[in-house]
């Protein structure tokens, strides 16, 4: 998996301590990190956009654009990736929460704290932003949860259709969907599992995915499954507003 994480603070030696910690919180989790320093929040802003980063570490002391205003523009667009602020004082605690900030760090930073905010960020990093590991062709490709439209058990194989291609590996509906554990998913048939948000509509006893595909409700889950779209749907729709 890899991780793509911004660290912004305008003292160079601050920045490159942080970086050091952060590599190596990753490196004892076997996770790839792409780490991009940024010297001020106007630089950052200037690099920023939407899904670019999963995490991004902000000193609230810079010069000019401070980290809490650069906080504010990053949530007008971008809702979904981690904040970590990153100071010399508590002082700010209140105005974190207005960001959504998934944590504080108070210098100067200990090792221990860096981990347990990498740990939290990662615990809860939205599906967007996940992964399923799967070995396909000899190969361990790692697949955005997020362009699964639906997996399909034929022949014994799963064959997992994404966005952009069709993968096909030698596990079992059960191991992966335990795997997958998103309430985005749903098994509504014994051998189909479906992305909800690729889903169009229900068809009569089939679910039509908006790119075409017809996939069959079976015959012994019809109901529940129809409840639990419906539901998701609700819920997605509330969640947006």
């Amino acid at each position: 998996m890899d991780v793509v994480i911004a660290i912004c603070d305008d003292l160079p030696e601050e920045r490159a301590s942080l970086a050091q910690m952060v590599r190596a919180c990753c490196q004892k989790r076997n996770i790839r990190d792409r780490i991009h320093l940024f010297s001020s929040g106007e630089d950052l802003l200037s690099s920023f956009r939407p899904g670019r980063f999963h995490m991004v570490f902000l000193d609230i002391y810079m010069n000019g654009l401070s980290g809490m205003e650069a906080a504010r523009k990053i949530r007008e667009k971008d809702s979904i990736c981690a904040l970590i602020f990153a100071t010399t004082s508590h002082e700010h605690g209140i105005e974190s929460f207005e960001v959504r900030a998934s944590d504080y760090l108070v210098k100067p930073f200990r090792l221990e704290d860096v981990d347990d905010a990498l740990e939290w960020c990662l615990s809860n990093m939205p599906e967007e932003f996940r992964c399923l590991s799967v070995c396909s062709r000899w190969e361990q490709v790692e697949i955005p949860m997020g362009t699964i439209r639906y997996i399909e058990i034929r022949d014994y194989q799963a064959h997992i259709f994404t966005e952009g291609e069709t993968i096909v590996t030698r596990r079992g509906m059960d191991e992966l969907e335990a795997e997958i554990n998103s309430e985005d998913f749903l098994r509504c048939h014994r051998s189909f599992l479906i992305n909800m948000n690729h889903a169009h509509n229900l068809e009569g006893n089939a679910f039509r995915m908006k790119a075409g595909d017809l996939i069959p409700i079976g015959s012994t889950s019809a109901a529940w499954a129809r409840e639990r779209f419906i539901n998701w749907t609700f819920q997605k729709t509330w969640r947006q507003k």
